[in-house]
């Protein structure tokens, strides 16, 4: 792959031609040019931020992984460490764990965010008809063209193309020449913390633990370290200063080992910060533009669909004949991974008589049912795709809860069965609002 880096500022062309130019060099990004070299397809990568180690994606469902292997990406031929994981252990407070392992034995990959990029970058690099143009800024975007300044920002490039994709993320730069409105809803913030992976009470699965002022996910990103994601609701921003003050609000909820090897990594560094944001999954471009990614839409990371989503968006886009093509088979199978990923986060973190009652309704019947278990992985694992397979599980749950009400309202005030009830017409008429939504 032809790479002119910041480095070397003679060596960047002054224009170059290409079939598709992809604005943005994340996991994203990079697959998206994968996906287009492999069509035989010359691509132009723009990469502002080639060496980027901020907190971003680290896990990947059998979808995502899937992909990327199909793409040639070979975590362990490339010497990228990395490890794998069988599934999630949710852990409810003052309750023992709920297993929910991937169907048919597949695996997740869990790996640094910057390593996976280099992951995917060290296949390109075997592509002789990607060029990268590293470190560079798009300063301009139209049909058919891109302005990109060098990384001195002394020089212009102009890269002409048939196709231009942005992958830029949630401040797409791409999206707003499309002149569609960001307005991405605060929801929480992400701090995240390095640990040892043998402080995990469940080393082989994305350990979810649920009941402190916001859910905590733990998962290996090697086979010597994990990663721990605290939620951190936006009215307590003043824990990103105060590590100590973070860790004792958590303390009830974590396990010693994980508390105790957290404490010890904040005191060596402070914890990589992320705001977590919601944008709806509605734009996917038009007439030559394309967007995929975040730059589409983004949701709580709390069941890390995000990158399994993009590289759905990058693999079905590099097979479309056109963005109309590509935007009207994305807008059915993107909508249910982000409508479950807020309605999870929503459920664990809510605290009325309603929520509470459903989440208790959730627990057992993942407790109690292979299937539901079965149906929810297909779900989270971005399997299963289709708004009625979510419509059937979530009105299960509404059935179920609302039997639990029912049977529990003798031994409870008047006031508390009200509530619920209330509550669940509440969940309802969010996710018939929700799931009608393109």
């Amino acid at each position: 792959m032809p790479r002119a880096g910041s480095d070397e500022p003679d060596s960047f062309p002054a224009q170059t031609r290409a079939d598709v130019v992809v604005v943005g060099g994340g996991p994203v990004g990079c697959a998206t040019a994968l996906a287009f070299a492999r069509t035989g397809a010359r691509v132009c990568l723009v990469d502002a931020r080639p060496q980027s180690l901020r907190l971003g994606g680290e896990w990947l469902h059998p979808t995502g992984a899937g992909i990327l292997a199909d793409l040639g990406v070979d975590f362990a031929a490339e010497s990228i460490p990395h490890a794998p994981g069988r599934g999630f252990a949710i852990f409810p407070k003052e309750s023992d764990p709920i297993v929910l392992p991937y169907v048919g034995g597949e695996l997740a990959v869990g790996c640094q965010h910057h390593l996976l990029i280099e992951a995917i970058q060290k296949t390109l690099a075997r592509c002789p008809n990607v060029t990268m143009l590293a470190g560079c800024r798009v300063t301009e975007v139209a049909r058919g063209r891109v302005a990109v300044a060098t990384p001195d920002r002394k020089r212009s490039i102009e890269v002409t193309a048939d196709l231009v994709v942005g992958a830029d993320g949630r401040q797409s730069v791409v999206r707003q020449m499309l002149g569609h409105p960001g307005g991405s809803q605060p929801i929480s913030y992400m701090l995240g913390v390095l640990i040892e992976a043998s402080a995990l009470p469940c080393t082989e699965f994305g350990n979810v633990f649920l009941g402190g002022p916001g859910p905590v996910l733990a998962f290996r990103v090697d086979v010597n370290q994990a990663r721990v994601c605290f939620d951190v609701p936006a009215d307590r921003v003043a824990w990103v200063r105060n590590p100590s003050g973070l860790l004792a609000a958590y303390q009830p909820t974590l396990p010693r080992p994980v508390h105790e090897a957290c404490e010890r990594a904040l005191a060596v560094a402070p914890p990589a910060v992320a705001a977590n944001q919601w944008l709806r999954r509605r734009q996917y471009g038009r007439d030559g533009v394309a967007l995929v990614g975040d730059a589409v839409g983004h949701c709580h990371p709390l069941c890390a669909v995000g990158m399994s989503v993009g590289f759905l968006d990058a693999v079905t886009l590099a097979k479309s004949k056109s963005v109309e093509e590509y935007a009207s088979s994305r807008r059915s199978g993107g909508r249910v991974p982000e409508l479950l990923s807020m309605g999870l986060y929503d459920l664990f973190v809510g605290a009325d008589a309603g929520t509470s009652e459903l989440r208790e309704a959730v627990y057992h019947t993942w407790r109690s049912s292979a299937a539901a278990r079965h149906d929810t992985m297909r779900l989270l694992a971005v399997r299963e795709t289709r708004r009625a397979a979510l419509g059937v599980t979530f009105a299960r749950l509404l059935v179920a809860a609302s039997r639990r009400v029912a049977l529990g309202s003798v031994r409870r005030p008047v006031g508390y069965t009200l509530g619920a009830v209330a509550g669940f017409a509440n969940w309802a008429g969010w996710f018939a609002r929700e799931s009608l939504t393109n």
